[in-house]
This record gives structure tokens, sequence and C-alpha cells, in this order.
């Protein structure tokens, strides 16, 4: 064997080419795997020891890199269920109107959020408001076996601001010392208990992907309302509960349709109460009737046609598939004689508050 130190710096090029050539195939593998590449994961679950190694921080962030620069679009998406507490179904929504993303020196990355929503308390019912904040995300994930977790751990949340807006139930002399406490708590669950719980993307060898607010566990399945059969290739846009209050209504997504003629598959069920009324309502029409629902405290009838209006009895699974255009449509569950078919029981002093489970998918018509 030669040793010519001409041919062995040649060699040493050469090494040193075909391992960065190695590097970026490996880049590509594992960021397609990311996006929808099943084989890249499948090569990635037969070595979880180096993938999972933390000294192993290039490879990592090669990884997510996808991921990151698209999570300001996954945030903006859809309206953000509000929780007191994590096992408590939603009781309103924020909306994130705008969000600025910067990756930091540290590998982290800080994100800045500013929106509106609704919230229902037993004080004030339903109350309007506007808020922000700063969240710092470490990014990670781990694999368990052929399943990736991706997760966005909150690191720092900083410069919450909450600001007040319409409020339902007149406050009194009485219920104006506890106005702060109320308008304090829904904005620490927007901010600090939603946003920053962080989130997990858990992603099968087969590309089906569950999308959850908050860390869950490696190996744990994603909680939801409904159970997913792992043969089904549609996008599982949403799967949760929500409280829907006597005359209250709820606006969930807006869904998108990325083409013409997909369908988005729905199933509900209401406990709770008699009954609630389910409307589907494209964006352009939509988004007038939250806004009218977030600044004006009399309910009114939907600001356009809706495409879908039927009603969910309680002790039932309601289901349907609706093939329609490219656009985005919100879910609204009404529980309120202003909209819908139905209309709740006369007021008896009782709360009769309606928990909806409810699960959306995306796909070709069944």
């Amino acid at each position: 064997m030669s040793h010519d130190p001409i041919v062995e710096r040649v060699r040493t090029r050469a090494g040193r080419a075909a391992i960065q050539a190695l590097r970026r195939v490996l880049t590509i593998a594992v960021a397609a795997s990311f996006i929808g590449a099943s084989c890249g994961q499948g090569m990635l679950s037969v070595m979880p020891g180096v993938v999972n190694d933390p000294k192993n921080t290039a490879l990592r962030r090669a990884i997510i890199a996808y991921g990151t620069r698209e999570i300001c679009g996954q945030i903006m998406q859809s309206g953000v269920g509000i929780k007191l507490r994590e096992e408590d179904p939603s009781t309103g929504r924020f909306f994130v109107g705008s969000c600025f993303m910067q990756d930091l020196a540290s590998g982290n990355i800080f994100l800045q959020l500013a929106g509106d929503g609704y919230a229902w308390t037993n004080v004030s019912h339903r109350m309007a408001f506007e808020s922000g904040g700063a969240v710092e995300y470490q990014p990670d994930f781990l694999m368990d076996g052929s399943s990736m977790y991706v997760y966005f751990r909150p690191k720092a949340v900083s410069a919450t601001s909450f600001k007040l807006g319409l409020v339902e139930q007149p406050i009194t002399a009485g219920l104006a010392a506890l106005a702060p406490r109320i308008t304090e708590s829904v904005g620490q669950s927007v901010m600090k208990h939603e946003l920053g719980r962080g989130f997990t993307v858990v992603r099968d060898d087969d590309g089906n992907v569950a999308f959850a607010v908050g860390l869950v566990e490696k190996g744990a399945p994603v909680r939801a309302p409904y159970a997913r059969s792992k043969k089904s290739e549609r996008v599982v846009l949403a799967n949760e509960r929500t409280e829907v209050h006597r005359e209250q209504r709820d606006f969930a997504g807006p869904f998108r349709v990325e083409s013409d003629g997909e369908a988005l598959s729905l199933a509900v069920s209401v406990d709770g109460a008699p009954s609630i009324d389910l409307l589907v309502m494209p964006r352009p029409t939509g988004s007038p009737w939250l806004q009218q629902y977030t600044h004006v405290a009399a309910l009114g009838p939907p600001s356009g046609p809706p495409i879908l209006d039927d009603t969910v009895a309680a002790g039932m699974i309601w289901r349907r598939s609706l093939s329609l255009p490219k656009g985005e449509y919100f879910l609204v569950f009404d529980h309120s004689a202003s909209a819908g078919r139905s209309a709740p029981p006369p007021e008896d002093g009782s709360n009769l508050a309606a928990t909806v489970s409810y699960a959306v998918e995306a796909g070709d018509p069944r």
C-alpha cells in the first residue's frame, strides 16, 4: 500500500467529501421523513440509540428543521382551545392573528404571538379578550421503535399581556373584586397554560401524524375523545372536547381543505344537554360571525348560509362526510335559540352545558 503523502491527502479529501455527502443524504432523508416519506423514518428506527443520543445535536436539528420553519403557519391555522385544567373540555378559544419566529443561537425557537378570543366563566359568562406573549421552545425528539416523537419543550414564557373586551354578564359591585382574578386566570390559561405547555407531534412509520398541545410521554398515545383506525389514510385535523353553555356557541377551526372535492369527515357526540346544533361555515362568512360573537353581547344568526345545518342529539355519535371546494371552514357548535334548527329548553336555573366530543379528518371522500 502506498504511503505517498500526496496520495494520502487525496484520500483524506475524498474521505471528507464522502462524509459530507453522506451527511447531506442523511439530512435530506430525515427531513423527508418528517414531511411524509415513511421510508426515511423506517431507516432511522433501526438506530434509535444514535438518533436519541443527546450529543448528536446536528442531526436532531436537521430532522426538525422543516417543522420549525412551518410552526407559525401551524399555530395560526386554527384556534387553540382554552382549558383551565388538562382533563377539562375547552371553555373558549384563542385565535393567533400574528406570529413571529426566530431561531436563537442556542438552537431554541423564540415565538412572539398575538391574537384574540373568547372564554366562558360562571361569573362573567361570555367574555372576549386580546392577548399576546413570547414563548421560547427547546426543540427535541425521540424515537420509540418506528414512531417519532417531536417535542417543542417550553423553556420560558414571558411578556404575557391580556386585555379584556366584551363581558356578557354585567359586573356588579360585588363581582367587580373578582374581575381581576378572572382575567388573570383566563390570561394565564391562554399563554402560560396552553401555549406554555409546549407541543408534541407523533408520527408513525405509516405516515399517520397526531398533534397534541403539551408533552406526550414517549411511547404513549395522544389522548383523544375518539380512537382513530390505524388503517385510515385520512389526516386528523381535530380530536377534542369542548363545553358549550346555554345561549353560547363555539367556533372550532377553521379547517383547511387542500383541494376541490376533498372531504371533511366529522364525528360528533354530545352529553349534558338534549342536543346541540352543528353548522359548517366557509371562512368568508364564518369569520364575520365569529367577530360578531366576540364584539356584540346579543347573539345573531349566521352571517351567511351554512354549508351544513344539523342537530346532534345526545346518546348518539353523529357522522357525516362532506366533499367541499378548496378553502377553510369553521365547525360551529350552537347551543342557542338564535341559530340552528333547535333551541335549549326554557331557562330553569340550571347551567345546561353541552359537552361536545368531536373529531375532524380530511382526505378522499368515502
